[in-house]
């Protein structure tokens, strides 16, 4: 996954809206991947690069998209953008505004977003990985 910020002097700037939209792992190698979400979400790469980071991921999930329940290997960061977004963990829905962490290796799931669809910020302490809860691992395409 390329950077989609404009990085000068070890300085990283961005514009989400307008930045291009890309799936988080390819889906002819990964395709399995696809088989635990209702339908395809987009992202963005905001890093400087993969293995360095920060890894600030923009997340667009489709109205009602639902993701089986998963962790990250990594302690992570929700800040929601636009919509509603559900992580049926007991904790409620989330609306813009919204920010929830989750330490490493918790389960939680199904994320769920709601009518209106759902763009958060994904912000994590290292590279991203899926481990979807009885299946495969997957990290982003770096």
């Amino acid at each position: 996954m390329k950077s989609q910020a404009q990085i000068s002097n070890n300085v990283g700037r961005s514009r989400i809206e307008d930045n291009e939209w890309e799936l988080f792992v390819d889906e002819e190698t990964d395709a399995g991947f696809f088989d635990h979400m209702s339908e395809k979400i987009q992202v963005q790469f905001l890093g400087e690069d993969w293995e360095r980071g920060p890894w600030i991921v923009p997340n667009r999930f489709p109205p009602n998209c639902k993701a089986d329940k998963h962790a990250h290997n990594h302690d992570t960061i929700y800040y929601v953008l636009k919509g509603t977004m559900s992580f049926n963990d007991g904790s409620g829905w989330y609306a813009a505004g919204d920010l929830r962490w989750v330490r490493a290796g918790v389960e939680y799931g199904p994320e769920e977003a709601g009518p209106e669809g759902c763009e958060f910020l994904l912000i994590s302490q290292g590279p991203i990985n899926v481990q979807w809860v009885g299946g495969e691992t997957y990290e982003a395409d770096a």
